[in-house]
């Protein structure tokens, strides 16, 4: 198998100045020159980062050393120290005195248990970024103490093979189910820096297999998945919005991380070195800039706009101990051009579920700007309408944007949302676990009266907005966006608070409601003129009683979509909550034959992935116990 470590000077060309930040190589160097000097006061959790960056610059450093070796000692020790500390010790060990590594030999061996009592242990599971830090980091442990007495019974070698089948049972299981924490605006980076600093320095060949094969498919999700460093939706755990300019310090982790690898396109310049100094959830990108781990050059590639057009069709798994879910639970459409990109997708509800879908978002239309923020959210206030809580209202847009009474048709340019709201809600106090029930009260406190209500937010920093034939219609720069509200609406401008600083919302009250976007650009178009007046020429007809909708787009093309209730619920237990959908008058695949990965260049199905661009080609095949990795030119 050959190697992903690449020495970064053979995959991208050094730079001369440090502050470029047009490559990945800039942007590494931007982000490690802001710790030199760095003051260690906080916990492991984002400490560690900056203390590691110290040692990158100085390994040395007394003062940092010092900090690393009591950090499993601190009231804050939790299991985001365990990483930092694995990465440390294989990387400097050589600058720690024998004194310093026995005392955090010492507190390790007392942590390699499951629980939380004196001390959170790094044997747990919890949800998937909480298992790859605990797993990667213990297996690397077992590597560096061979001789450790682990508080479990274990020998070293008991605990490696251990952390090796864990890792191993679940990555397989992502190869066949894929997984719906994926592509988390909050925890993709906590997911990804563990298995890069495993694959950098395990010794067994089977192990860094299994985390190379985790990498490449977790970088074929970031790289077709972004757009100017947006995720693209659906995705889950949107615990905030995406944001590329923040005011405080709430931030969305992932978006640092593709500023790190892909860049913000129009809006990478507005990224501070404060920021890395000043926000916390930046610290898990300190931790990917000091990896030695690059990926191929074929995912900085795809994850260029210039890549596009292209469309893309992905499914994700529930939520489930060692990747075993549920299939087909988030059915994902993304579209990507050269000037814009829109992700919708349909889900099957799931039932007294998961205590995290809440948060997934399911809808996004993105376009280059420079400005703060760049893209189209749309959904019903489903989870947040009691308004008793300030982070739970009808309202919250910078948390998940779900809904279960909202079904999507997406073909390239143009999307059809719909709605249908009951008047009681089908699913009250139904958690499966008595744990999860305190979300689900934020829902059953308004089961009798859901709101009803379809909703969209824009951002008010557009270039132009007008409204026309009962059209809105949206300009930045060169891109042009259409948006046909199927009943009537209203515009709120001035309402204030996270999520809502710099954007206009658009609200329409009723219980069956839905929206048309179709999004062109100057170069298809002509001319803003033109496209206002093309959009409400195109054939459209509702009909409210089969809750079905058909538009011909500026193309030509024809969507339809007929809305289908969530119930019944399937056999697996999933709600069938998934519309009819026909382009062009050929009904879209069911759900149960949606791909893991479908589109020009990356397909991934039966626990195989393939990856090809220009003469390029990744081969990953996961059908026996461990992966086989294929690199050949074409």
């Amino acid at each position: 198998m050959k190697k992903i470590l690449f020495i970064l000077g053979l995959l991208i060309p050094i730079l001369t100045v440090a502050q470029d930040l047009s490559t990945y190589q800039g942007r590494k160097n931007f982000i490690l020159g802001a710790f030199d000097d760095v003051v260690l006061e906080e916990g492991g959790k984002h400490g560690l980062p900056k203390a590691i960056a110290r040692l990158h610059a100085n390994p040395n450093d007394q003062a940092t050393l010092a900090y690393i070796t009591t950090i499993l000692d601190r009231k804050t020790q939790n299991m985001f120290d365990f990483p930092g500390v694995a990465l440390a010790l294989c990387r400097y060990w050589d600058s720690f005195s024998p004194e310093q590594i026995d005392e955090i030999k010492s507190d390790l061996e007392r942590l390699a248990k499951s629980d939380k009592i004196g001390g959170e242990g790094f044997l747990g599971h919890g949800t998937e970024n909480h298992a790859t830090m605990m797993w990667c980091s213990a297996y690397l442990f077992g590597q560096l103490f061979p001789d450790a007495k682990w508080a479990n019974g274990m020998t070293s070698a008991e605990l490696m093979a251990d952390m090796k089948e864990r890792l191993r049972k679940t990555f397989k299981n992502r190869y066949e189910k894929a997984y719906t924490e994926y592509l988390s605006s909050t925890y993709e980076v906590v997911m990804n820096f563990p298995v890069e600093i495993l694959l950098e320095y395990a010794d067994d060949p089977e192990v860094k297999a299994m985390a190379e094969a985790f990498m490449l498919y977790k970088w074929s999700l970031l790289s077709l998945n972004n757009f100017d460093g947006n995720i693209l939706a659906p995705y889950a755990r949107m615990n905030t919005q995406e944001d590329h300019a923040p005011t405080e310090n709430f931030v969305s982790a992932t978006s640092y991380y593709n500023w790190l690898m892909w860049g913000w396109g129009a809006a990478t310049g507005n990224v501070k070195l404060s920021d890395f100094k000043n926000y916390r959830e930046t610290s898990y990108t300190v931790y990917a800039a000091l990896s030695n781990v690059v990926p191929d050059e074929v995912f900085f590639r795809l994850a260029e706009s210039t890549a596009g057009p292209f469309s893309l069709k992905s499914s994700a798994s529930t939520f489930a101990h060692y990747g075993d879910g549920i299939l087909h639970m988030m059915m994902r459409k993304v579209f990507r051009d050269k000037f814009f990109a829109i992700g919708t997708g349909n889900f099957r509800w799931v039932p007294g579920g998961y205590y995290a879908d809440h948060d997934n978002n399911g809808f996004c239309i993105v376009w280059h700007s420079p400005d703060r923020f760049n893209y189209i959210g749309c959904f019903h206030p489903y989870w947040y309408s009691d308004g008793d809580d300030k982070d739970r209202t009808p309202d919250t847009w910078y948390k998940g944007n779900i809904s279960p009474f909202q079904q999507t048709a997406h073909h390239q340019n143009t999307v059809v949302t719909l709605f249908d709201i009951p008047e009681k809600d089908p699913w009250i106090k139904t958690p499966v676990f008595e744990e999860w029930a305190f979300k689900w009260a934020w829902r059953d406190g308004h089961a009798d009266g859901l709101i009803k209500r379809g909703m969209l937010r824009y951002p008010k920093s557009v270039d132009e907005k007008i409204e026309a034939n009962g059209w809105i219609f949206l300009r930045e720069g060169e891109t042009y966006i259409g948006i046909k509200p199927l009943k009537d609406f209203y515009t709120q401008n001035n309402l204030s608070g996270r999520g809502l600083d710099g954007f206009a919302i658009v609200k329409s009250d009723h219980a069956q409601t839905g929206f048309i976007f179709e999004v062109g650009t100057k170069e298809e178009f002509g001319s803003f003129d033109k496209f206002q007046k093309r959009l409400p020429e195109n054939e459209l007809k509702v009909d409210w009683e089969t809750m079905t909708v058909n538009y011909r787009n500026s193309q030509g093309e024809d969507l339809r979509i007929q809305y289908h209730a969530g119930l019944p619920v399937d056999p697996d237990g999933l709600a069938r909550s998934v519309p009819s959908v026909w382009i062009n008058g050929v009904m879209d695949i069911p759900y149960g034959q949606w791909p893991m990965i479908e589109s020009p260049h990356i397909k991934m199905d039966d626990s195989k992935l393939e990856i090809m661009y220009g003469n390029e080609k990744i081969w990953v095949n996961w059908e026996s116990k461990y992966p086989k990795i294929n690199r050949s030119k074409i």
